[in-house]
């Protein structure tokens, strides 16, 4: 009896599809396969299969194929789209930093050129999502980076919130000026920035935390250290509401006639039972 598909392979298609876990699990392996089952699934849909991973190897796990006329693959650098970011916004950043605090032109400098873990990371993601906002594709498959840069981009808008809400503070004594002397009510280009920006961020995680069009796949071997990892992810999902219903343990070992074989199996089976534990009540598929 062939076993049903994974939800997240089911037709009608998600706009959103990503695979994280630790690395050398098989993720790029996982999304590239998904992304070429997708794709020739509905060939009247166009997907494109993605990685953000600094140590790319999409390219490799495809090993020369040619992928169907619909599908499309990319190796982004998070770092050239941060900047990209900064070349465009930060001289509006030098103005709103200017504009509320008493620093001179190198403490701002030093402020801006400042580098949070994940922020390349969520810039190329911002991308992505914008991709799906011009419905630019019809269906995104990411190869996400290994699960401690995954975990770091998945705090990173709260991060990037609170840094919004302090820029929108500088500016309210900006905003105090010109009411009183300018006699302007309207928000500016600099309130505008902040504005947009926040919306694309709420947009971004209302996109994550849509079963409907989002689903977040882990990846994982049945390895101490590897479930360690998958229990720490998929903790991190459920904080941020992000679905994640499939979990994929790969590279199990044979069942048949080998004395290793079943040896390595029976520690596997430990692992996968510890796994069970970490799902819980939720209803996760192992894969």
């Amino acid at each position: 009896m062939n076993r049903p598909l994974p939800s997240f392979l089911e037709p009608g298609g998600l706009a959103l599809l990503l695979f994280g876990g630790k690395g050398g699990v098989g993720k790029t392996t996982c999304a590239a396969s998904s992304a070429l089952r997708m794709a020739r699934l509905a060939p009247a849909r166009s997907v494109l299969l993605v990685s953000i991973d600094p140590a790319h190897s999409l390219q490799d796990s495809l090993a020369g194929l040619t992928p169907p006329a619909n599908l499309k693959t990319l190796e982004l650098d998070a770092q050239e789209y941060l900047g990209k970011f900064r070349a465009k916004n930060g001289q509006k950043l030098r103005e709103i930093a200017a504009a509320g605090t008493f620093l001179d032109d190198e403490d701002i400098n030093r402020f801006l050129n400042l580098s949070l873990p994940g922020l390349d990371e969520l810039m190329a993601f911002l991308e992505i999502s914008g991709w799906l906002e011009d419905r630019r594709y019809d269906s995104i498959v990411v190869d996400t980076a290994p699960s401690g840069h995954t975990l770091r981009l998945l705090a990173m808008p709260g991060l990037i919130r609170k840094w919004l809400h302090m820029l929108d503070t500088l500016l309210a004594k900006r905003r105090y000026m010109r009411k009183v002397f300018g006699k302007s009510k309207g928000r500016d280009q600099l309130d505008l920035f902040v504005d947009q920006w926040d919306a694309s961020l709420r947009r971004t995680e209302t996109l994550l935390r849509d079963p409907s069009r989002c689903r977040f796949v882990p990846v994982t071997i049945a390895e101490p250290l590897s479930v360690r990892e998958t229990a720490a992810l998929l903790a991190e999902l459920r904080q941020w509401r992000i679905p994640a219903p499939d979990l994929i343990v790969n590279l199990l070992h044979p069942q048949n006639g080998c004395p290793t074989c079943s040896s390595a199996r029976a520690l596997e089976r430990q692992q996968m039972e510890h796994l069970r534990t970490v799902v819980g009540g939720s209803p996760q598929s192992l894969w």
